[in-house]
């Protein structure tokens, strides 16, 4: 009772197959939109569809993303020691 599931994350496999990328993009946008209208109908809350690496988000937002992860394309790539 004191959690709301506010939506949905994925990423798409580490491929450089954009034709893959786009496909799995557009299901999780399909079992966004499912889920949306099913179960989280009368629940404003569930409205995040979140996928996307900086490498693929106009893929992602061509398919339905509305909330993307682009931080190396702000702050550069991860460095480790």
């Amino acid at each position: 009772q004191n959690i709301r599931i506010c939506g949905l994350m994925g990423m798409a496999s580490n491929t450089d197959n954009e034709e893959q990328v786009r496909s799995e993009f557009a299901q999780l946008y399909t079992v966004f939109k499912n889920l949306s209208q099913s179960y989280f109908l009368m629940q404003k809350q569930f409205a995040i569809c979140s996928m996307v690496m900086s490498g693929d988000y106009e893929l992602a937002i061509a398919q339905g993303s509305n909330l993307v992860r682009i931080g190396s394309l702000l702050f550069g790539e991860r460095t480790y020691n």
